[in-house]
């Protein structure tokens, strides 16, 4: 089986168009964290755009020209992904884990879908309160550009929910060290949905990804999009392409989680084999999942290119497992992988 025309059309546009206007929209970005006055946070926000920036870049793919030829999407993507990703760094490396400072922080990604209502102080409960107006900055320039969305109280009550599935993740997974497995199991135990048949990690890798609130907003590009679009796209997100995606992250990260003393869900399998299986058996149900939507190709074309993204890091290229997992993803998987190892510095 080859690439289609139509898949060949989206790597190209990724990687022509939609990284280099990613890098381009994260410049003035910069400019503010350059500005951030307490130290310990300008060093974090910088941290966060230096490390993550690809995570933009991944988020681009639903605001790519071919998708959202306004450039709507992309003006909330941008932001909104920065902040997520700040918030993280700022909780995986700043001195508090206390429950209540790490879900004020959080409210910024709460604020930020919700253009009406006021801003909170994210920093009541934090130890290092300076940072310029940085966080609020960000929420301000994603609810501007969802003030573009005609269609975007159709998708609100499906992206609240993954953004409280979102924050509750980071209160417990950056919490107290010894209490951070029995919150996540009990929260596990009460949300999970039953017939998706995952453990307490895949759910809570499920919970970590930002790629359903994109999917969402690009039905939202329209003025009226159906219920059922609303109700597939969302089922589909959350949890199989949004486990994917994070369990992906993570098996990508693990030496360096273990050095930092973080928490990764790929060590709860009992086996790297295991871990392999598990991330085979979502990937698998995400391609049978997405063959019952009206944008299948796309959909899928994320599936394959997340395997071909992640698996193409030169922390883990080289390794067996990977390189089989890569194969899960046919043609189209190795041709982003190729194409991400072009694009990758060596």
């Amino acid at each position: 089986m080859l690439i289609g025309r139509q898949s060949l059309n989206w790597i190209r546009e990724y990687f022509q168009v939609v990284r280099p206007e990613v890098i381009r929209g994260l410049a003035p970005i910069k400019r503010r964290a350059l500005a951030i006055p307490n130290a310990e946070l300008r060093a974090q926000a910088l941290d966060s755009l230096k490390t993550k920036q690809f995570h933009c870049e991944g988020g681009g793919i639903f605001s790519a020209p071919s998708r959202d030829p306004g450039g709507c999407l992309f003006s909330f993507v941008v932001p909104y992904q920065t902040l997520c990703d700040y918030l993280d760094t700022v909780t995986d490396r700043g001195p508090s884990q206390d429950p209540e400072n790490l879900r004020q922080l959080h409210q910024a990604l709460v604020d930020a879908i919700h253009p009406e209502t006021p801003l909170h102080d994210y920093y009541a409960h934090h130890p290092s309160r300076d940072d310029g107006g940085y966080a609020a900055s960000l929420v301000q320039d994603a609810r501007q550009s969802l003030t573009q969305f005609p269609g975007l109280m159709s998708v609100l009550g499906p992206m609240q929910r993954l953004v409280d599935l979102y924050v509750d993740l980071q209160v417990y997974k950056h919490g107290p060290p010894h209490e951070r497995v029995s919150r996540l199991t009990r929260w596990y135990e009460n949300n999970a949905p039953r017939q998706a048949d995952l453990s307490w990690w895949e759910f809570s890798a499920a919970c970590g990804s930002t790629l359903g609130l994109f999917a969402l907003l690009n039905l939202a590009l329209a003025p009226a999009p159906s219920l059922f679009e609303v109700e597939e796209v969302t089922g589909l997100y959350f949890p199989w392409i949004g486990a994917l995606h994070i369990l992906l992250d993570y098996y990508v990260d693990q030496e360096e989680d273990d050095l930092g003393g973080d928490l990764n869900f790929i060590t709860y399998y009992p086996s790297e084999a295991d871990a392999i299986r598990g991330i085979r058996r979502i990937y698998r149900q995400t391609l049978d999942r997405a063959a019952a939507l009206a944008d299948a190709p796309f959909h899928q074309y994320v599936a394959r290119g997340l395997l071909g993204f992640y698996l193409s890091d030169r922390k883990i290229r080289a390794r067996i497992a990977a390189l089989k997992l890569l194969a899960s993803g046919g043609p189209l998987s190795l041709g982003i992988y190729v194409a991400a190892l072009v694009g990758r510095s060596p």
